[in-house]
């Protein structure tokens, strides 16, 4: 329960902006499929996502419309309006609390049970406790400054990480002997899941798929092999049956986004149409920025000496997801957060060798951590909040009549903030990629020359306005019916 108080707390103090994806890959369209209107990025209109995460917030909508109506039979429809509005605020919050909550419990215990399972009986030199592991690994997470400022934002990331830290506790670290126990089949399923959501996390669970099935290899246990790939067959059906009836839901077709997912993103070009990085961006950038002021911890425990291959295992599926996610030209910090678990990991045994030296250890264990906690709670609650606060105020005027974003695309969110479908004209500058070139062999060529609305506004802003609006001048002979109006709101 303190868990989930402190990332309530974290989630209600948020109220910035950090990407699109937050708001236009979760939040809009489980808006979109609750309350029946909004707007749809290109990857819903094309199947390029799957809905099981959308699909928690939209019963996190549901119960918001339940107690707008229990308001509205008290109180009337004006305060039930009211009361709707803050629910849809709160309420997606108060789930991804929950989750974030849920994520660093298995975190904790799976650090834990690491420790358990890594460290040598036999030494007399034991470091410390199992209750002094646990509490460092939960300072650590909880104060972590990449956890503070994500992990209770609607990042399919983060859903991504919260499930990955329970696969990683369900999973048999013996090397075979407890594939058939109910832990296993609870992580392989919950495994599936993530993976159906991003197929990307796949790659945590081909390192350690494959390191389980070698170790029950060599042990000559090949009939163990064979029904462990009927239990991993089973396990993936069951789950991607229950995924597609989700996304039935959703499409109202029979569909299978993880496919197109891997062909725009791994079988195309098309992902670095939202940016590329150079090579060493995961190393240099994204791992510090995870680990925070936890770095040195992390390179201590790089150095941790165990008497069984788990270490390796993990520090194997670290290296693995930084060389392949580094090959991959278009990155994004938040693409690494699935090994949040296994950073956490590493660095709390680093901790363990500071614990004889006190001024070291209170500054990793106290000093830093407030520091870092400070520093993501005013960039939750300060830094960008401009485009958080401008949809109140659309949402709070009494009447209006037509909104317009000349901006970069998606800078703000949409429905889920504005939640009210009485103007008649809601529109914002798009920025969908070239999806026509999707198979197309000159489509790295092809790539460069290819402009959506926001390249050409930004190419030649005065231009885009004269092609695209009215002119200003009322008394002006209009040639031609224009792509925009000028958006206005009533001084009603």
């Amino acid at each position: 329960m303190s868990l989930f108080g402190w990332r309530v707390l974290n989630a209600m103090i948020t109220r910035t902006f950090f990407q699109a994806d937050e708001f236009w890959q979760a939040l809009e369209p489980a808006h979109f499929k609750a309350f029946g209107y909004g707007n749809l990025t290109w990857e819903w209109y094309s199947g390029f996502r799957s809905y099981g995460f959308p699909f928690i917030l939209e019963i996190a909508y549901n119960l918001a419309q339940l107690v707008s109506k229990g308001c509205q039979y008290r109180w009337g429809k004006d305060k039930a309006d009211e009361v709707e509005y803050y629910c849809v605020i709160i309420f997606p919050k108060v789930v991804m609390a929950f989750l974030a909550a849920l994520g660093e419990l298995y975190t904790v215990l799976f650090v834990k049970k690491l420790y358990v399972l890594t460290f040598d009986k036999s030494d007399d030199k034991k470091p410390n406790d199992d209750g002094n592991v646990q509490k460092i690994a939960l300072i650590l997470s909880v104060t972590n400054f990449f956890n503070c400022f994500l992990i209770t934002r609607t990042f399919i990331n983060c859903f991504e990480m919260s499930l990955t830290s329970a696969a990683l506790y369900y999973w048999d670290w013996s090397g075979g002997n407890e594939v058939f126990t109910v832990n296993f089949t609870k992580s392989l399923c919950i495994a599936a899941f993530a993976c159906l959501q991003r197929p990307t996390n796949g790659l945590i669970w081909i390192v350690l798929g494959s390191r389980l099935t070698w170790n029950i290899i060599i042990k000559k246990q090949y009939s163990k092999v064979f029904r462990l790939i009927g239990k991993v067959a089973f396990c993936f059906t069951v789950v991607c049956t229950m995924n597609m009836i989700i996304d039935y839901h959703f499409y109202n077709k029979m569909i299978f986004p993880p496919l197109n997912f891997f062909r725009f993103n791994v079988l195309s070009p098309l992902s670095t149409f939202y940016g590329a990085n150079t090579w060493h961006f995961h190393i240099t950038q994204s791992l510090p920025l995870m680990l925070n002021y936890a770095i040195p911890l992390f390179c201590l425990g790089l150095t941790y000496e165990s008497y069984s291959d788990i270490f390796t295992q993990i520090k194997m599926v670290v290296v693995f997801n930084l060389v392949v996610y580094s090959m991959l030209s278009h990155k994004e910090f938040r693409f690494l957060y699935p090994l949040q678990p296994l950073l956490i990991a590493i660095s709390t045994f680093g901790a363990l060798k500071l614990q004889g030296n006190y001024i070291l250890k209170h500054f990793f264990l106290l000093l830093a951590p407030l520091g870092s906690v400070i520093i993501a709670f005013l960039l939750c609650r300060y830094h960008e909040s401009g485009t958080i606060a401008v949809m109140k105020y659309l949402h709070d005027r009494p009447v209006v009549e037509s909104v317009g974003f000349i901006m970069p695309c998606h800078s703000t969110p949409w429905q889920s903030y504005l939640h009210r479908n009485d103007i008649k004209s809601l529109w914002a500058i798009t920025c969908n990629p070239p999806l026509h070139l999707m198979g197309n062999p000159d489509a790295s060529a092809k790539l460069p020359y290819y402009m959506d609305e926001s390249d050409s506004l930004y190419d030649d802003i005065w231009g885009f306005m004269e092609r695209n609006f009215p002119p200003l001048d009322v008394n002006a002979p209009q040639q031609y019916t224009h792509q925009y109006e000028w958006p206005r709101i009533s001084e009603r």
